[in-house]
């Protein structure tokens, strides 16, 4: 039974590395060029490296010579320091907490105190494997760094959790704060290990650890995340303001960039990122709405809404524009001439981008709600030839 959980417990941790190395080579090219990402990149890169070396089979690899063997648990001790070491500077640096010195050169010390022992004596890659004072002190001082960085990291992450706001910042930093707390937890384990003879943590110890490399990786592939959900918004607003879009511009060819394609294919080879193209028909939409007016009806426009119109006036003045656009459409690819009077459409909206996206997507709802078609609302010319 015991071999069965530890069995699943390294396959978990196995998982949770590999994860954290795929967010890791995801995040590369975007985190190294920023310095607010760079250092908790490193720290988890290093961290990765620290859990990839403690993998079994590169243990038994180079575990044939004793010397290359005790060279490699130095090195995968000394990296694993190093990961907190570079967590603790990242949380002081982001606390804006400039001096430093004192973190440097305590880890310093640490770092050639470690050497020392390491060379003198065998600690091995896990605490069972101590086999004396010299070892237990080398295991004191790696657990006593570890959960320095552990402690500090998660104190952070509580008052941020605490004082922050519903936000992808505030969730990131409770991913950060729990992977801590079950690296914290971890190292409990190790330092129970080390001062008792238990057999019942070990089992343990690579769920913990599995998990806490999930946590890692989630951290770091948020940014990436957020981009994935902004460019799902995008491409959904995209999507919806498509068929207003391309009536609109259809019947005022000039105002459009280039001239439109069908949905799908604008969905799948998208001719710049969604954000932009959103942008772009916003753009259009209103230049051609700006045009439009010209050619719709004088009645009185946009009467005050009853109660039972619309959920609320922003809807009914949507539906309304939807219903003028349309009339509007018609009449100028039937060869109609603009009216005397000018109609206020341009005067509906939001008064940024955000708000007039969103009020023109609910145009282009009540648009599409509407249905125009036929031989009426096919315009009476085609695309210029010289796109602007």
């Amino acid at each position: 039974m015991s071999y069965d959980v530890t069995t699943t417990g390294v396959w978990v941790e196995s998982v949770g590395t590999s994860v954290m190395w795929l967010a890791l080579l995801l995040r590369a090219p975007s985190a190294i060029r920023s310095p607010q990402q760079r250092g908790l990149w490193i720290a988890v890169a290093a961290a990765a490296v620290t859990m990839t070396l403690k993998r079994d089979f590169l243990a038994e690899l180079v575990g044939r010579d004793f010397h290359v063997y005790q060279a490699y648990v130095l090195a995968t001790h000394l990296c694993g320091v190093l990961s907190a070491i570079i967590v603790m500077d990242f949380v002081l640096v982001t606390t804006d907490r400039p001096q430093r010195e004192w973190l440097h050169l305590g880890s310093g010390l640490a770092i050639v105190c470690l050497i020392i022992l390491g060379a003198r004596w065998n600690p091995g890659m896990n605490v069972r494997q101590s086999l004396g004072t010299g070892s237990d002190v080398f295991w004191l001082i790696v657990i006593g760094i570890h959960q320095a960085g552990n402690i500090l990291c998660i104190a952070v992450c509580l008052r941020h959790w605490n004082e922050g706001e519903k936000s992808p910042l505030r969730t990131t930093m409770g991913l950060f704060g729990l992977g801590s707390c079950l690296a914290a937890l971890s190292w409990v384990g190790c330092l129970i290990q080390l001062i008792s003879d238990v057999s019942w943590v070990a089992p343990i110890l690579p769920f913990i650890m599995g998990v806490f490399c999930f946590c890692r990786a989630a951290v770091i592939a948020a940014p990436a995340f957020s981009t994935i959900r902004r460019a799902h918004r995008d491409a959904r607003d995209f999507w919806r303001l498509w068929r207003l879009w391309r009536d609109l511009v259809s019947a005022v060819p000039w105002v459009a960039l280039a001239p439109p394609r069908p949905r799908l294919l604008e969905l799948l080879l998208p001719r710049g990122p969604w954000s932009l193209l959103v942008y772009r028909q916003v753009i259009e939409i209103r230049d051609a709405i700006l045009v439009l007016r010209d050619y719709a009806s004088p009645d009185p426009p946009f009467p005050d809404p009853g109660p039972m119109a619309a959920p609320d006036l922003s809807a009914a003045y949507a539906a309304e524009m939807a219903r003028w656009l349309a009339a509007a459409r018609r009449a100028k690819n039937r060869g109609q001439g603009p009216r005397a009077r000018v109609v206020g459409l341009s005067a509906l909206g939001g008064h940024d981008l955000v708000h007039e996206t969103a009020f023109l997507i609910r145009v282009a709802d009540a648009y599409s709600r509407r249905a125009p078609g036929g031989a009426a609302d096919r315009p009476a010319h085609r695309f210029p030839t010289v796109i602007r």
